[in-house]
């Protein structure tokens, strides 16, 4: 960052774009406030962690956290494993056939890396988090390039270009080397708190309106001062708060720090979404942390995905799924533990007739319940008598299940919902089940909208950053090519890439599932051998069956072509064989049949066609 004299009048300019920033964040964090109170998005978190009780009596009250359970059961439907990542050329600008081949590699080559960051920066884990928040309130995932900072030795000298001379900027003053240097460069995936993400207070559900987006960020003095992104003469005369403030102010969290011994600076990152600018600056000082200026190189608009299952009218605040379940859990709890009180005060109560022919000693061991104890009486017949219970109103739990189906209702659980007894028949059953996976597909297509859109992000990154040694590092020698086809080497963009995501790679799968998907998959290309020559149409069909080992297609394509050319011969033969002379169907059933647990017939292999389209489709 190059160092300039600033005058009064600059320090006036930066006064008043501070404190405008200032008052539109003010009013936007009065606007969440008053979204999260009506929705009771604080108290839906307390209900998910268990935290439900309105006051009863502790000794009676019993927590039944159906949110929990809707929750996980719902949880890995949407998201349990890692999804695998596409990236294809959807349009070429330059018609030349030689270049298009080349972005299509490229693409290739771009598909590689994102799915080997999806490990490195711990995709799954965070984007779970990102998915259970959706369901408080909405999912932020922030997606940038980082890097610390250390001091530079030519700080303060000349900047100068290749041939020697020095670098000026546009008022033409003389670049100097800035304090500090960029290392331990890297890609970062984060996700943010939905509490401390807030956007414009007139902004609308849709992003094409919204005008800014500000994030609350929480560092120590050390974190601060390694950030490329802090200012470290504005983080001098920056006051920080103590961790206990902090706590207190936000409800115990002080974001990702991991001293939290030390003090906290609390700052805004702000995004202006119009003019395509972003700054960082204290609460309340009246001094930039970062200048407001333009975005970094890979990023457009904003660094943020975000994750929001039902929008509103009027406001990028969407309707909480758990919020509508509250009232219901706490009705529930309430008629479980009316029911519990009822049991508690009817258990073991006794009429006593006193008057010398039970003393107190023996009445003590009736309030004790020991199991086996004795009663002493001094006359015959029915000195103690038990109370028989009063009944309890069977409308209590009839209660319970008319609330558990309400919940049903509102989380749109499909697993539930298909032991619902209420169907009057197979027919009304079907319906029921129907609707509720619609519901599920609704939601699983927004997440993978929201995985998507991080990949999108993630990439944009990667192509202004990415080094022709690390392409060949994770690529392998592919990532030759890289170099050859970078964006940065031409004036024009060379096309549009499409990305995509492997929706069954986000479903857990049983073992057994997989073993019947690889053994319809098996049985196709046995009934039709021809389709492991025709390499497009097999990676097809294994999609489809949610197979996803390229390396093993590739087996299949080469195994497919010495079979049709007759250069495999069958299992047990010896020698190569002259094209046409054996049965190129017979051949794959017998290199298949092992793998089936048997010998592969046509009827048995067609049929598994059948069935693997059926399951596929």
């Amino acid at each position: 960052m190059a160092r300039k004299k600033k005058t009064e009048s600059n320090k006036a300019v930066d006064y008043d774009e501070i404190k405008d920033w200032q008052d539109r964040i003010r009013r936007a964090v009065k606007k969440r406030k008053e979204w999260a109170d009506q929705f009771q998005v604080n108290l839906a978190r307390d209900y998910f962690e268990g935290k439900q009780n309105p006051g009863y009596p502790e000794i009676e009250w019993i927590t039944i956290n159906k949110i929990y359970a809707h929750l996980m059961a719902q949880l890995p439907t949407l998201y349990g494993m890692d999804p695998y990542f596409y990236v294809k050329l959807k349009k070429s600008f330059n018609p030349n056939p030689m270049m298009i081949a080349l972005y299509d590699h490229r693409g290739k080559i771009r598909q590689a890396y994102l799915n080997y960051l999806k490990q490195e920066l711990k995709l799954k884990e965070k984007a779970r988090m990102c998915i259970q928040d959706a369901h408080f309130s909405y999912g932020v995932m922030k997606i940038r390039f980082a890097a610390d900072e250390v001091e530079n030795p030519d700080y303060g000298k000349s900047m100068q270009n290749d041939e020697g001379e020095d670098l000026t900027d546009e008022e033409g003053e003389t670049l100097q080397q800035p304090e500090k240097i960029p290392i331990n460069e890297r890609y970062v995936l984060s996700r943010v708190h939905p509490e401390d993400l807030i956007f414009d207070e007139d902004a609308g559900p849709l992003e094409e309106n919204w005008r800014f987006i500000a994030e609350r960020i929480r560092m120590t003095e050390d974190e601060a001062k390694k950030d490329e992104r802090i200012n470290t003469a504005a983080l001098k005369k920056l006051k920080p708060t103590t961790v206990e403030e902090s706590r207190r102010e936000n409800k115990g969290k002080t974001g990702d720090t991991k001293n939290q011994e030390a003090d906290i600076y609390v700052m805004w990152e702000v995004y202006d979404l119009h003019n395509k600018t972003w700054c960082i600056i204290p609460e309340d000082e009246d001094f930039y942390i970062k200048k407001l200026g333009p975005l970094a190189h890979g990023v457009e608009k904003h660094p943020y995905a975000f994750l929001r299952f039902t929008l509103r009218d009027r406001s990028p605040y969407p309707i909480p799924p758990v919020s509508q379940a509250i009232d219901i859990q706490k009705e529930y709890c309430l008629a479980r533990s009316r029911i519990l009180t009822h049991r508690k005060r009817f258990n073991r109560k006794y009429e006593v007739f006193t008057q010398g022919m039970v003393d107190e000693t023996e009445i003590s061991k009736l309030e004790s319940g020991d199991d086996g104890t004795i009663i002493r009486k001094q006359t015959q017949g029915p000195v103690v008598t038990p109370i028989q219970d009063a009944p309890l109103d069977q409308q209590n739990y009839l209660e319970l299940s008319h609330l558990n189906n309400d919940l049903i209702e509102v989380f749109g659980s499909a697993d539930q919902a298909r032991g619902i007894a209420s169907a009057d028949s197979a027919t009304e059953a079907d319906i029921i089940d129907r609707r509720m996976e619609v519901r599920e597909g609704d939601r699983m297509s927004m997440v993978v909208d929201f995985i998507t859109y991080i990949a999108e992000k993630l990439d944009q990154l990667v192509q202004e950053n990415i080094s022709k040694d690390e392409a060949i590092r994770i690529a392998g020698p592919e990532g030759e090519f890289w170099q050859v086809v970078k964006s940065s080497d031409y004036e024009e963009i060379e096309g549009q890439y499409e990305y995509s995501v492997n929706v069954g790679a986000t479903i857990p799968r049983l073992p057994q599932t997989e073993r019947a998907s690889w053994m319809a998959f098996l049985q196709l290309l046995a009934a039709f051998p021809q389709l492991m020559t025709q390499k497009r149409i097999m990676k097809r069909m294994a999609e489809m069956h949610h197979i996803e080992d390229e390396s093993m297609i590739e087996e299949f394509f080469q195994m497919g072509q010495k079979i049709m050319s007759g250069q495999m011969p069958m299992p047990g033969a010896s020698g190569g064989n002259q094209p046409g002379q054996q049965d190129p169907q017979a051949i794959l059933g017998g290199l298949l049949g092992g793998a089936l647990g048997g010998n592969v017939n046509g009827a048995a292999a067609q049929g598994g066609m059948q069935g693997g389209m059926m399951s596929g489709g």
